[in-house]
Parts: C-alpha cells; structure tokens; sequence
C-alpha cells in the first residue's frame, strides 16, 4: 500500500523531487497517525477510504518540512501561518472510521 500512496503523492506539485525514502518516511507517520486516531491496531492496514485521507497527510507534513515549529511568520510585507494540527475536513472525514476505545 505504501508504493501506491507513494506513486499518487509524488504526483503532486513540489513532490515529485522530494527523496523517496523522506516521502516513505512521511507515508508511514501518516498511517500511524490515522491508526491513533482510529484506534486501529499498530501495523493493521487502514481501510480503503483512508488512502485519500493518508495522502493529504503526507501533503501537508511534506509542506512543513523545515518550519515545524513556526506558527506564523512575516518578512516583507508577506504574511504566512501555519497549521498547528490536522484542518478540520481531514478530522472529519476520519471520524467515520474511528473506533471507540475498549
């Protein structure tokens, strides 16, 4: 599952040059992630729908790389913010696949 996620991404704007061993490292922070807050078990494969959602992931982690700590910056005029966690349609859409803790 994770070549397939890997060839989707690196068709992305800005992607495509990123090393792939940075982007496989990515993937697998984002499946963890969505296993947590799933409450999935750790190496379990996320459902079909989470694909998409796991992508997105590794779009957003792969933007921030190198200003993980900033939460807003400006120089010249430009003003740029950043996400401090995941936006709120991603939380969504992984609700519907979340499971209650035992």
């Amino acid at each position: 599952m994770k070549n397939i996620i890997l060839e989707s991404v690196r068709l992305r704007p800005g992607l495509n040059e990123m090393d792939e061993k940075l982007l496989l490292d990515l993937i697998e922070d984002a499946i963890i992630e969505v296993q947590d807050y799933t409450n999935t078990e750790e190496g379990s494969i996320p459902p079909k729908g989470c694909i998409s959602i796991i992508k997105d992931i590794v779009v957003i982690k792969a933007n921030k790389l190198g200003s993980e700590a900033l939460s807003s910056e400006s120089y010249s005029g430009v003003s740029q913010s950043f996400l401090d966690d995941l936006p709120k349609d991603i939380l969504r859409k992984l609700k519907r696949f979340r499971k209650l803790p035992r």
